[in-house]
């Protein structure tokens, strides 16, 4: 008989390739305050020992059944943290990035790609993702570290307001960005590649900033940074994290080869669905907040709702449309088991 875990990564396998499975998945996007607020980890060890960071991933994962993967852990800082951001920490120890001294065009042409095995954060990453790989335990799979969006990325290193202000009034500089963004992630994902010993099956992609632009900047702009980025890896499947108000330009998900979408939990399922056409395969559905503030019986009550909102779609996956930092571990063991539960 198949455990909870491989029920429910055959049903989001399915769901992703167009397949109609038995019942819905959940999905759940793991980062660093999930698993300080569930097993209490020193997040300055979490980041810089590959050790600790692994048995905190695995401690958590384990209190819900194994549902989920390994994967190596630096927060949204990098592919910035090797182009001259400034990494720095908040008083509980979160991690995030300062923007580099970027005026002009010549700034950016005096920045070299970043190298993945530099002293940088994707060298951290890079360790942790090898020390997974090793001790990795019999029923579990280790993911590549996720990428931030090259728009994003660029905002973070120009500053986000300057950087959106660049698209309309130096576009060379945009593209000058973008590039050595791009090369940059090209290296870090090889360099992935070559510690998991195979193509990469699938690449988490963090643009929440892109929504910032109009649907006619997303299509100039957004669209090919992807393809750009993609075209060393056809096979890679690109799944979007975008949980800003990214309505406007849902209609493009797709366009840039995206199989999935995490979504902001202000579109029903019903508005998803329709914006996308149904070519991709949405996570969402639940709020994060609100979902932190129930009890188990309510949690249960709110999920069979919003498969019922999903209307037997298999091209629905249930998930909060955003973080689950502080969503206690029983309601999200209720997600799962809802899921279960109910049938296609």
């Amino acid at each position: 008989m198949s455990t909870l875990k491989e029920r429910n990564a055959e049903r989001l396998r399915k769901s992703i390739a167009g397949e109609r499975a038995d019942g819905h998945a959940v999905f759940n996007f793991y980062t660093y305050p999930f698993f300080q607020a569930a097993t209490h980890v020193n997040l300055d060890e979490y980041f810089h020992n590959p050790k600790v960071c692994f048995e905190s991933q695995l401690e958590a994962l384990e209190m819900l059944d194994g549902c989920g993967n390994l994967v190596p852990d630096v927060g949204a800082v990098a592919e910035t943290s090797a182009l001259g951001g400034k990494v720095r920490f908040d008083e509980h120890g979160f991690i995030s990035v300062a923007p580099a001294e970027i005026e002009e065009l010549d700034d950016v042409l005096a920045i070299k790609p970043g190298d993945p095995y530099g002293d940088n954060y994707m060298r951290c990453a890079l360790e942790t993702l090898e020390y997974m790989v090793q001790h990795c335990p019999e029923g579990y799979k280790v993911n590549p570290h996720a990428i931030m969006g090259p728009f994003t990325v660029g905002a973070q290193l120009r500053g986000i307001s300057d950087f959106c202000a660049d698209t309309i009034a130096e576009p060379e500089l945009v593209e000058a960005i973008l590039d050595l963004v791009i090369e940059t992630q090209i290296n870090f994902l090889h360099a992935q590649e070559k510690i998991l010993g195979e193509p990469l099956h699938h690449v988490l992609v963090c643009d929440d900033l892109s929504a910032f632009l109009s649907e006619k900047a997303y299509q100039e702009i957004i669209l090919p940074s992807y393809d750009k980025l993609f075209a060393e890896f056809p096979h890679t499947q690109r799944w979007l994290h975008n949980d800003s108000t990214a309505r406007h330009i849902a209609p493009y998900i797709s366009k840039g080869g995206m199989v999935a979408w995490q979504y902001h939990p202000s579109i029903t399922p019903h508005d998803a669905l329709a914006l996308t056409e149904g070519k991709v395969t949405l996570l969402g559905g639940l709020n994060p907040v609100e979902l932190a503030g129930l009890t188990v019986e309510q949690t249960i009550e709110k999920c069979n709702e919003v498969i019922d909102s999903f209307e037997g779609n298999p091209r629905c996956v249930l998930a909060a449309g955003g973080s689950i930092n502080q969503v206690p571990i029983e309601n999200l063991r209720a997600m799962f088991r809802v899921a279960d539960e109910r049938k296609i």
